[in-house]
């Protein structure tokens, strides 16, 4: 049973989600907290992540119409038109930061979720609780999958010692806004033009990567920082606040 107010699974979402609507379940149920900005970012048209798990959410992705459903329209989306298959997960990072930046937005708090596969199972104000709850200025996800800490076995020992067996993932994360500021100014010094695509990821993580975090994903990136910035970074090694398998 499923009992987080978010999903970041691929292969659930849909189903889960389709179940929602057929029973008129939770339809216009919430509303966003005023202290909190919920953003996305994606490119614009088709995305090359689509798998048959997904199918029927690409432009307006299930990220936005589980919003819609539930009664919580006033959320961001950032979007660049580009080649789906030039999309690269590094983007977010100053994309988010140029914007909280520019936008000011006049909450204390951002949420900031995957486009093309999360959705939310319950009230809004349950995360930021969860949030409070771990004492620090940003959470972030957890998943089983510890890919690159082979590269950085000094932040695997961190990771051993603090959340282990549990790893940072960047599809759902809270945090204060001013302190996202800063957590993004030093992640976008790791960004560049020559960041991977989604089809040159694993192979990526195959050959020798000396300046790594560089060239890499966020999440990369993200896992990299986390020991600098420990414990105003935390994990939520139990997912509490966001479902994956």
């Amino acid at each position: 049973m499923i009992n987080t107010p978010i999903i970041h699974d691929r292969h659930i979402v849909k189903g889960f989600f389709e179940n929602m609507k057929s029973n008129n379940t939770l339809k216009n149920s919430f509303k966003k907290p005023d202290n909190l900005t919920v953003l996305t970012a994606k490119n614009k048209g088709k995305h090359d992540r689509m798998i048959p798990s997904l199918e029927g959410y690409d432009e307006y992705t299930i990220f936005e119409q589980n919003l819609d459903y539930l009664g919580i329209h006033d959320y961001v989306v950032l979007s660049k038109e580009m080649d789906p298959s030039q999309w690269k997960c590094s983007h977010k990072i100053n994309w988010v930061l140029d914007y909280l930046n520019s936008e000011k937005p006049n909450t204390e708090l951002i949420l900031c979720c995957d486009a093309i596969d999360v959705i939310f199972t319950d009230d809004l104000q349950k995360v930021i609780d969860i949030f409070e709850s771990f004492k620090c200025d940003l959470l972030f996800m957890s998943t089983k999958d510890n890919s690159g800490y082979h590269f950085m076995p000094d932040v695997q020992q961190f990771v051993n010692k603090t959340h282990p067996n549990r790893y940072l993932n960047a599809g759902v994360w809270i945090g204060r806004v001013e302190f996202v500021k800063e957590f993004l100014t030093e992640a976008s010094k790791f960004v560049g033009p020559n960041d991977v695509t989604f089809d040159e990821y694993r192979e990526w993580l195959k050959k020798p990567n000396p300046n790594y975090p560089c060239g890499g994903y966020d999440q990369d990136i993200f896992r990299f920082l986390e020991p600098k910035f420990y414990p105003r970074v935390k994990v939520d090694h139990e997912n509490k606040m966001a479902y994956r398998s």
